[in-house]
């Protein structure tokens, strides 16, 4: 394994148990509101499921009692451990990074999907991903995030438009595709302490003092709105792997 490999590998390591806190802290259904989209359009039941970059296993409680055999696959030792103790009798997990384990599997599975992957990036990437499904391919990614009191002062991720990279790509290779977008809204209560500490290594303590004065006045909390969507990328391989000769 290469240099990079092992320092990714640690990093997710390290980030284990505070990206688990963070999943079970959330409050959105995302991973239920999947299963129920896949259910009603009929992509699941199926009989082979791959989660790659699966990580500490969010979607296998929903979605691994509508697959017979669901393999996810993930660099980290420590997220898999997590993701073991929501494993049921028909999970396979597999350690090994995201360009090894496609270039190497044999198999092609009914349902390829991936959620929020920071190794899906290039052409060649999707391609890959897409080759490695005889069905259907998912791919979900957040398109949107806001927090009306913290976004105004922070730049935007460029992950979020991943998934528009995604589309160009099918498009050029004249792959049909369909979107699905889950949205939403949690209002919340935030803390002048709480919103100076956040801020603490952005701004100097003037510039951050004129900034709680001006948005908190003499009130301690202030209320927020945070705004999610996920977007979901679907297709049908075989199709369009006859169409285009892939």
């Amino acid at each position: 394994m290469s240099n990079y490999l092992n320092d990714l590998e640690l990093f997710w390591d390290e980030f284990a148990e505070e990206y688990e806190s963070i999943q079970q802290e959330s409050t959105f259904p995302i991973a239920e509101d999947l299963r129920d989209f896949l259910v009603e359009e009929a992509i699941l039941p199926c009989r082979t499921f791959l989660d790659l970059a699966g990580g500490s296993g969010r979607y296998l409680l929903p979605l691994q009692k509508y697959v017979k055999n669901y393999d996810l696959v993930d660099i980290s030792e420590e997220m898999l451990k997590l993701a073991a103790a929501k494993a049921a009798s028909n999970v396979q997990l597999i350690k090994q990074d995201q360009h090894t384990f496609l270039s190497r599997t044999k198999q092609q599975y009914d349902l390829v999907f991936s959620a929020m992957n920071p190794a899906l990036q290039t052409e060649n990437d999707l391609l890959a991903f897409c080759k490695a499904s005889r069905k259907w391919c998912l791919i979900l990614r957040v398109v949107k995030e806001e927090d009306s009191l913290f976004s105004p002062f922070e730049e935007a991720s460029p992950d979020l438009l991943l998934n528009t990279r995604y589309k160009t790509f099918l498009k050029e290779w004249r792959i049909p595709y369909r979107t699905k977008r889950f949205s939403y809204v949690k209002n919340e209560e935030i803390s002048r302490e709480f919103f100076q500490e956040y801020f603490a290594d952005d701004f100097s303590f003037t510039k951050l003092t004129e900034l709680t004065e001006k948005i908190f006045g003499d009130v301690d909390h202030k209320s927020t709105q945070q705004v999610l969507d996920f977007e979901l990328i679907y297709f049908q391989v075989p199709k369009a792997y006859n169409k285009n000769g892939f």
